[in-house]
């Protein structure tokens, strides 16, 4: 039974500890997967049980946790592995796969799938848009440009939500002020102030008065240069 027939979510938590979950289940061959085990190896820490989620979406461990036979492909080398992550991941996203053509799908399109076809929130929808992409991308799966290059899309949409006309806020950085050299040398004057047993025992007055000094001193060598 695949996951559509038994109407599991698609995986929606952070992209990066989903596919350290994947990986586990490459390098361990353990009785039961939990959020205990999860833990214990550091993968996705406070979010375990959304790993444990997706590898159940993929077919990796039943309901109860324990290890499936289809986990035993991902253990293979070579062809077969190759084979098999792909086969996984489209036998787990059947419904979407038939639906879509992922070499020259949209990622709204995809996004929109999963509102529409799998009843996902929006920021439901986005996470789960870009654990799809990273599974496929592990799996070598063909993906279409605008699916790979979601730093364009962000910047695309942060555009079309920025009122027209409206000046950038953000203030010019200030011009570097030009030091002074002669000889290739850098004569600007430069303050460097030890603190030393003298200056500790120094009462405010005599403080106040240093710094009024060294003030003057710098001031007049700004003026000579």
């Amino acid at each position: 039974m695949n996951s559509e027939e038994k109407h599991l979510v698609p995986p929606y938590g952070p992209t990066g500890g989903m596919l350290q979950g994947l990986e586990l289940m490459q390098r361990i061959t353990p009785a039961k997967v939990d959020v205990n085990l999860l833990r214990a190896n550091k993968v996705a820490p406070g979010n375990e049980y959304k790993v444990v989620g997706a590898l159940r979406f993929l077919g990796l461990i039943d309901d109860d946790g324990r290890p499936t036979e289809k986990r035993r492909l991902l253990k293979t080398r070579g062809p077969s592995y190759k084979l098999a992550l792909p086969e996984i991941v489209r036998t787990a996203y059947s419904g979407l796969f038939e639906q879509l053509d992922l070499r020259n799908t949209s990622r709204d399109q995809v996004h929109n799938y999963f509102v529409t076809r799998e009843g996902l929130g929006m920021e439901m929808a986005a996470k789960a848009t870009r654990f799809l992409v990273g599974l496929c991308q592990q799996a070598e799966i063909e993906l279409g440009p605008d699916l790979t290059s979601e730093k364009e899309g962000l910047l695309a949409a942060k555009a079309k939500a920025s009122p027209k006309g409206r000046p950038s806020r953000r203030k010019a950085a200030p011009e570097a002020r030009t030091r002074p050299k002669r000889g290739g040398l850098d004569l600007s004057p430069t303050l460097v102030l030890a603190i030393t047993p003298e200056t500790v025992e120094m009462g405010l007055d005599q403080l106040t008065e240093l710094f009024r000094k060294i003030k003057v001193a710098m001031e007049r060598a700004s003026s000579e240069e």
